[in-house]
């Protein structure tokens, strides 16, 4: 029967304590790997946080746009949400007056983010940006109906107030009025009724009747009598 060579003491104690170098150097390795773990999941998390409660409307697609995800507000918008698996601007959103599919094709093709400032949707008016990873795109929208319909009033009043100062700085000044008859020229030389030309000038409609000293001259007994009224009811 043959006998196992024996190792020297010498060697094997040298082959002890480089399995425990080598045992304590794999044991800083998964404590290296445990420490990036934990560093990548709370980045994870902290991304999929900025991603869920961003109060953008949030859509991800794939690169072909399918869509993946949508975010916690693009959930609690009114509309119809997109299915997973939704091309998105096919299936979901495809009544654009731009063909938006081509658009996103094309950012994520090329890696170029594009924007759209006023997207008209239906009856509403979008803000649109898509922004291209190596893995699909993002689709962010924002319904900015109601701040063009501010703009468009303050536009609006701001044009009516110009005018209104148009108004006041043409009737600004002395006005060539007949002594005889109370008709005013106006600055192409016409000679108008004091009625006309407020109502061109300055937009004021007016309605006829007769101060207390033209009844008191013209109608003398119309003018006793309402002065009786009033004395009865005095």
């Amino acid at each position: 029967m043959n006998k196992c060579p024996s190792i020297p003491e010498e060697k094997a104690i040298a082959e002890i304590e480089r399995l425990h170098c080598r045992i304590a150097e794999l044991e800083r390795i998964e404590e290296k790997y445990q420490e990036i773990l934990v560093e990548l999941t709370e980045k994870e998390a902290f991304n999929f946080a900025l991603f869920q409660y961003n109060p953008a409307l949030s859509v991800v697609v794939d690169r072909e746009g399918r869509v993946i995800k949508s975010n916690v507000a693009k959930k609690k918008a009114a509309g119809r949400l997109p299915n997973i698996g939704d091309i998105m601007y096919r299936d979901y959103a495809s009544h654009h007056t731009v063909d938006m599919y081509a658009e996103l094709m094309n950012a994520i093709s090329t890696g170029t983010i594009r924007r759209f400032d006023e997207l008209p949707y239906n009856d509403r008016i979008l803000s649109v940006t898509i922004a291209p990873f190596p893995q699909g795109a993002i689709v962010i929208s924002e319904d900015i109906t109601e701040r063009k319909n501010a703009e468009h009033d303050r536009i609006t009043l701001i044009d009516e107030l110009k005018r209104a100062l148009e108004e006041v700085e043409t009737l600004r000044g002395l006005l060539p009025i007949c002594a005889s008859c109370k008709k005013i020229r106006d600055d192409k030389g016409y000679w108008n009724h004091i009625e006309v030309y407020f109502s061109s000038h300055a937009r004021v409609d007016f309605t006829h009747t007769l101060c207390p000293d033209c009844i008191r001259h013209l109608y003398p007994e119309y003018w006793r009598q309402l002065q009786e009224r009033t004395e009865a009811k005095a």
